[in-house]
């Protein structure tokens, strides 16, 4: 483990902490370490503001937020804002940007799922990648395989069940807050090129998270500095993929989980250990918010 900020004491000017879901807040069996909810726990006595900033979906965040006593989550990759109280803010993409890249994904035979209101539809494959037991074999396996996986998922299982662009545009006649392509990077890197009015942004090594120019977990997280009088510079933040990397860039204190890649690291204030082990309770220990005497004492 190393960090940058070594024994600073930062708990004055933090009000809000933001916590990316998969391979941070979560193990790679997928629950929230013993000494992460008592961290959370500890922040919520002093007063501080805790949420979940992640490209997943309202639906999956639920549960996490109804036990943890969140305060409110960016989901959809600052797409789709909400509090225990309601939605916030909503952006809708543009149905002609959809069309045209689900066009895009049909002619290269790529899977395609669109964020609702409640959740992900569209895609049985990325559907099942979604579940518990694919979520904890994919992490096992190694980045440099991701794409001969990609390949098999979209040429040989997709001919198993395939995705039908007729099914697809039908599902477009209610509001999509983000899309989500199976592509490999490079796939992805040609993808922008194709779609310049869109940002695309990766939180897995198997797929593309697409939305609206210019939106991002940190614009979503600014938003609701703007609500709950918090700035940027107040703010601690965690996360380990592509999709993290402006929001740790551009938050007052960040932390990059020890399974991270080495670009979300050099992006990151300080890095913390593993998802698997207790590494977002070290990290706010380090920066004086939690207390490892009160974790002890509980």
């Amino acid at each position: 483990m190393y960090h940058k900020w070594g024994k600073m004491v930062v708990c004055l000017a933090i009000k809000a902490v933001f916590f990316d879901i998969d391979g941070t807040l979560l193990t790679d069996h997928r629950v929230v370490h013993q000494t992460t909810i008592a961290a959370i726990n500890q922040l919520k006595k002093q007063g501080i503001l805790v949420g979940l900033a992640t490209g997943r979906d309202p639906r999956f965040v639920l549960k996490y937020m109804a036990s943890l006593s969140i305060d409110f989550v960016v989901a959809y990759n600052g797409q789709y804002i909400f509090s225990r109280d309601g939605v916030i803010f909503a952006k809708e993409l543009q149905r002609v940007d959809m069309e045209n890249l689900i066009a895009y994904a049909q002619r290269h035979k790529q899977d395609v799922t669109l964020g609702t209101a409640t959740g992900f539809v569209g895609s049985s494959i990325m559907n099942m990648g979604m579940g518990d037991l694919s979520y904890r074999i994919t992490r096992l396996i190694p980045s440099w395989l991701t794409r001969m996986v990609n390949l098999i998922l979209n040429r040989w299982v997709r001919k198993l069940a395939p995705q039908k662009s007729e099914n697809l545009m039908g599902l477009l006649q209610q509001p999509i807050y983000q899309m989500v392509v199976l592509a490999t990077e490079f796939e992805t890197k040609k993808m922008q090129k194709a779609f310049p009015n869109l940002e695309f942004t990766r939180s897995s090594h198997y797929a593309a998270d697409i939305i609206s120019k210019y939106s991002s977990k940190l614009a979503g997280i600014a938003r609701l500095g703007e609500s709950y009088d918090f700035s940027l510079s107040e703010v601690m933040a965690f996360g380990d993929a592509n999709n993290d990397i402006d929001m740790l860039r551009g938050v007052g204190f960040s932390v990059a989980m020890g399974n991270a890649s080495r670009k979300v690291k050099l992006a990151a204030t300080y890095v913390t250990e593993s998802n698997n082990r207790d590494g977002i309770f070290q990290a706010l220990a380090a920066a004086g918010l939690v207390s490892e005497d009160e974790h002890v004492s509980e």
